[in-house]
């Protein structure tokens, strides 16, 4: 069984890349569910009025809210490509028309060894990295594949590694 991680939808001049709705809500679900977490273990040494340790658990569950809510707000923050070339995340333009040259698996920027990002490769070898959490983050380039040549696909450039 594949898993599905983004929905595709093609219209009248562009496409539009989202998040499945599984998976914005296990991503923000997962995060407050760590908050929560970390939030019941603070409770055990504030019984115990050992209030200095109790930071070293409020602090990472406050990090953890911070990013489940940041999940939840953008899971519908759309990455568009126009049939001119154009590449928007949201209200932000990536790319401009016609500039995009390769779609590129590179190593992760943050994150373990093996981790690959896709980025969008212009003119004079600059990388433009796509600003969502949900789409960074592969385990591997075989796992980053199918989504680097849909990319590739509709810009119509090739993917490289």
């Amino acid at each position: 069984m594949e898993k599905t991680l983004y929905l595709i939808k093609r219209e009248a001049g562009r496409c539009v890349f989202v998040p499945s709705p599984l998976f914005g809500g296990v991503m923000a679900g997962g995060f407050g569910a760590g908050s929560l977490f970390l939030l019941y273990l603070s409770t055990f040494f504030l019984r115990r009025e050992v209030w200095w340790f109790t930071a070293f658990f409020l602090l990472p569950a406050g990090l953890s809210a911070g990013l489940g809510i940041r999940a939840w707000r953008t899971r519908r923050t759309p990455l568009t490509i126009e049939t001119s070339g154009r590449v928007t995340y949201g209200e932000q333009e990536l790319c401009a028309a016609g500039t995009v040259r390769a779609v590129r698996i590179a190593p992760s920027r943050a994150g373990e060894v093996c981790d690959c990002e896709v980025c969008l490769q212009l003119d004079a070898g600059k990388q433009v990295w796509i600003p969502s959490q949900y789409f960074a983050g592969f385990r591997s380039s075989e796992e980053a594949r199918p989504f680097a040549e849909e990319i590739a696909k509709v810009l119509g450039v090739p993917v490289t590694e």
